[in-house]
């Protein structure tokens, strides 16, 4: 029977002293190259995103304004009119004294209703979910080959495609390839018949980059092209990255509770709108970023099993992937994978090590996937 290692997906673990615990160190001096993989769309006929002509836009600059507008900060008090007293207040209005602290019309009315606000759902078409799965890498970088990693990529297929998902799978892309793919999803698709969209990447990391078959890619390129300017058919619509990947060169520790705390209580996130005549949605809104390991840390991957954070995600996505809320799913998420540890490895310093999850929301409303009829008609 083949035996299990633990490795952290990142860059520089390299020794000759391999965990070998159901996750391989992925620093171990270099893998054999291997050619890049080809794109596979999983269901359904996927838009061309390996066009020979792609936009042009991965050249590292993005608009910090969809408006091209300069932005000049302000300095210094506002002039005061003559005969009026800085230390005077005018008295509130009705409206103002029946908010308290709040002096925004309606804005105590509008907090119940913006709590339940939801996302639509009720597109033609779920999404697609796009895999940039890495397993190889050329020899000039270093990197070792992710073992393990095709039990990620079996998994997620599986599962995002019962919650509708159309899939598309590009194996051991080069960096150019890489940002080329992207472009073509941002700019050269249209997703106005989709709910949403969310990208993938399995490959291995470091702090703020990530690995394609040949070197790195700031990760914030990938988040940059989506933003509204870029990606108009997303504007409003939920973009869900998922990294798994390492962020860094430390080991996450455990230690022990003071006390057990009970069940907490739910959070209720409120949304605030500032209301005005023709309402706008900030262009870098509507983003869901989710690491499977904190700013700086090691990610763990089991050879036989996958990823620790893409089998928590998968089993969540498979027993709550359409009746509960996305982000209460991630927290599920976090805890599942902070309740592993390193178990068993050659490197004695290895044992008990831990990983928690993080993820980072610009949304403005809940998210559920609520089942989609041709996906239900399907089973």
């Amino acid at each position: 029977m083949a035996s299990n290692t633990t490795q952290p997906d990142s860059p520089s673990a390299a020794s000759n002293d391999q965990p070998l615990q159901r996750e391989d160190p992925e620093g171990a001096a270099g893998a054999a190259a291997s050619s890049a993989g080809a794109a596979v769309a999983s269901t359904g006929p996927p838009p061309d995103l390996t066009s020979d002509t792609p936009p042009d836009v991965l050249d590292g600059t993005t608009s910090a304004d969809a408006r091209g507008s300069t932005f000049r900060p302000f300095f210094g008090r506002p002039s005061i009119k003559e005969g009026s007293s800085v230390d005077r207040e005018e008295p509130a209005t009705k409206t103002e004294a029946s908010s308290g602290p709040f002096r925004f019309t309606g804005f105590l009315e509008s907090m119940t209703k913006d709590a339940e606000i939801k996302y639509r759902m009720d597109h033609k078409k779920r999404g697609i979910a796009v895999i940039f799965s890495h397993e190889e890498f050329h020899w000039k970088t270093g990197m070792p080959k992710r073992t393990g990693n095709a039990k990620d990529v079996e998994n997620l297929k599986k599962y995002l495609g019962k919650m509708g998902f159309e899939i598309m799978l590009f194996q051991d892309l080069t960096v150019e390839e890489l940002k080329r793919t992207i472009g073509m999803a941002a700019m050269g698709t249209d997703h106005s018949d989709s709910d949403c969209f969310m990208c993938i990447f399995l490959t291995h990391g470091d702090d703020g980059v990530v690995y394609g078959h040949d070197g790195t890619l700031p990760i914030q390129v990938f988040y940059d092209i989506f933003r509204g300017e870029n990606c108009p058919s997303l504007v409003g619509k939920p973009k869900i990255f998922l990294i798994q990947a390492c962020r860094g060169e430390k080991h996450e520790i455990g230690v022990e509770p003071l006390e057990t705390d009970a069940e907490d209580e739910p959070d209720s996130g409120l949304i605030v709108q500032d209301a005005g005549p023709k309402p706008t949605i900030p262009a870098g809104a509507d983003f869901l970023i989710c690491y499977s390991v904190t700013q700086g840390f090691y990610s763990h991957r089991d050879t036989a099993y996958g990823s620790w954070y893409v089998q928590a995600l998968c089993h969540a996505l498979d027993t709550y992937g359409t009746s509960l809320e996305f982000t209460h799913l991630l927290t599920i998420v976090n805890r599942t994978v902070a309740n592993r540890a390193v178990e068993r490895c050659l490197q004695a310093s290895m044992i008990g090590k831990k990983q928690i999850p993080c993820f980072m929301s610009m949304l403005t409303k809940q998210l559920y996937f609520t089942p989609k009829p041709s996906v239900q008609k399907k089973k």
